[in-house]
């Protein structure tokens, strides 16, 4: 036992010294965000210079581990990577399965330390398998409402280039190189992409797939239907920018509408795990029963299964597809 405590011990403050090392480095991090987003071509040439072909630059380098080499654990890589590459995280599949095991671990030595039960540890395990997942997922959000924050900027920069009488191809690259990140990194790997003998309408549809944007799908529909039909691209994109703007609006007004719904499926979330925390902590008897009766543990599972189908039933109601 004392063996196990030393191991998650020394892993939990691994873990804070990573965060909070992380922390520290966050203003370096900003500034040179800035300044690529300020000098893109310098930047791009130094990564060119310092990288080999097709690699990109990451922060992270975590331990690795190697599955099976099948198809169905290259099959499974290969979805976590281009899950990865959607969110924007700079790791390899192989070192995001190393972190979530190492994740389950720590959870699973927090749950044994505390509750002295290999019941409840599981459950901890569990969840600390889960925490990776979910930040990926978070980062994957964030990157993709910061792109279509950014898509109504770059339609408008398009159309001027395009009425100025450059090409398609050029005014992709003058979003690329005047648009922030991640926009902006995403138009440089349709040209990148384009230079190296890709089709222009290849590019454009692994930018759709890289990207789970319905605004991003629009734009990318309509300049494919203008290359196959003809037409004034300049006049499509214009009209797509319209359309885009009058979805943000709206869904700013259903999200103002929502907001008491939203507030609710906190509250029924966090309101048994505040109760429990205090239940627990105030009569740690009551609790240790609670943990060690049969009754109790199915308690425990049927309260933490209505709470979570609540929680979705109250998601449903309030997301709303515009």
């Amino acid at each position: 036992m004392a063996a196990a405590a030393s191991v998650c011990t020394f892993l939990f403050t691994s873990l804070v010294i990573w965060q909070f090392a992380g922390w520290l480095t966050a203003s370096k991090r900003r500034i040179r965000e800035r300044l690529a987003s300020t000098f893109p071509r310098q930047t791009a040439s130094a990564l060119a210079d310092t990288l080999p072909p097709g690699t990109e630059a990451r922060r992270l380098h975590l331990p690795v581990i190697r599955l099976p080499s099948t198809a169905l654990g290259r099959r499974y890589l290969d979805r976590i990577q281009l899950y990865l590459l959607k969110a924007g995280v700079p790791l390899k599949a192989e070192e995001m399965v190393g972190l979530t095991l190492a994740s389950g671990l720590i959870g699973f030595g927090v749950g044994l330390l505390i509750f002295r039960s290999l019941l409840p540890a599981l459950f901890t395990s569990l969840g600390g398998l889960l925490i990776p997942c979910l930040r990926v997922a978070q980062a994957k959000a964030k990157r993709i409402s910061k792109i279509e924050g950014q898509l109504l900027d770059a339609l408008v920069m398009m159309t001027s280039s395009l009425r100025a009488g450059h090409s398609f191809l050029q005014s992709i690259e003058l979003v690329s190189r005047e648009m922030s990140p991640p926009l902006s990194t995403e138009f440089a790997k349709v040209l990148r992409e384009n230079r190296v003998g890709v089709s222009v309408e290849d590019s454009l549809t692994g930018l759709v797939e890289r990207i789970e944007s319905k605004d991003l799908e629009l734009v990318v529909t309509g300049m494919l239907i203008q290359r196959q039909v003809g037409g004034n691209l300049a006049q499509v994109l214009e009209n797509t920018a319209s359309t885009i703007e009058k979805r943000i609006k709206t869904r700013a007004r259903i999200r103002v509408a929502t907001a008491q719904g939203r507030i609710s499926a906190w509250v029924v979330s966090l309101l048994p795990v505040g109760l429990g925390l205090f239940v627990f902590g105030m009569y740690p008897d009551f609790g240790r029963i609670m943990l060690q009766e049969p009754v109790g543990i199915a308690m425990l599972i049927g309260g933490a299964v209505l709470q979570i189908v609540g929680i979705l039933v109250i998601r449903k109601v309030v997301s709303i597809d515009v």
